[in-house]
């Protein structure tokens, strides 16, 4: 379940700006800083998911975030609405370019035939799209859990993530400690907050539906 690290956002309000129309005015400095935050591990997931080295990773998540700060001042409300989708394009398009420019910078003589490709040219953006998805619902979840973690006991935020993970109740009982009749009851009371944590999250982030 940890695979990007959370970070905290802020939660209630009335009707707000979502961060991603804040960041388009790039002198938000402390919008950026928490684009950066929010977004840093869930796009390193992302990368690391297409099988690349943590070195080759790590570059290629800074260029990806380098790509980020200078075209998100400029997207317009349809790529605002589908972020996710628009970042799978620059995601793509950075790894390609990352493969094709290391590829030239090695000796003809260590590489491949040529015409056999990097094998990043045949990557499909539904395959980063659909990456891109899984990660950021486990991303969300673990902001959101990080989130309400105040709010309760270790014990009730375990009993819920062990039911989201699927573990029967008798399971859960027995893992825990918590007696069986209890299980529902702690899984209720944190299922409630946490969804409406997710939503708040989904209004403050803005175009990640």
């Amino acid at each position: 379940m940890e695979t990007s690290s959370p970070t905290q956002v802020s939660g209630g309000g009335k009707t707000r700006v979502t961060l991603i129309e804040r960041i388009k005015q790039r002198y938000d400095e402390s919008a950026w800083r928490e684009f950066a935050e929010i977004y840093r591990g869930y796009i390193y997931a992302v990368i690391r998911n297409l099988k690349l080295s943590e070195h080759d990773a790590e570059e290629i998540h800074q260029r990806v975030m380098v790509k980020l700060w200078e075209k998100l001042p400029s997207l317009d409300t349809s790529e605002i609405r589908r972020f996710r989708s628009y970042l799978a394009g620059v995601v793509k398009n950075e790894v390609k370019q990352f493969m094709r420019s290391r590829t030239r910078r090695q000796n003809r003589e260590t590489l491949v035939a040529e015409d056999e490709g990097d094998g990043f040219e045949t990557i499909r953006l539904p395959e980063i799209e659909a990456i891109a998805e899984a990660e950021w619902k486990i991303h969300l979840t673990n902001v959101a859990l990080q989130n309400i973690a105040k709010d309760f006991s270790k014990t009730a935020l375990e009993v819920f993530r062990l039911s989201i993970e699927g573990v029967s109740p008798d399971e859960i009982a027995e893992r825990t400690g918590v007696a069986r009749g209890s299980v529902a009851t702690l899984k209720t009371r944190v299922k409630v907050r946490f969804f409406q944590e997710i939503e708040q999250l989904r209004a403050d982030l803005g175009g990640v539906e």
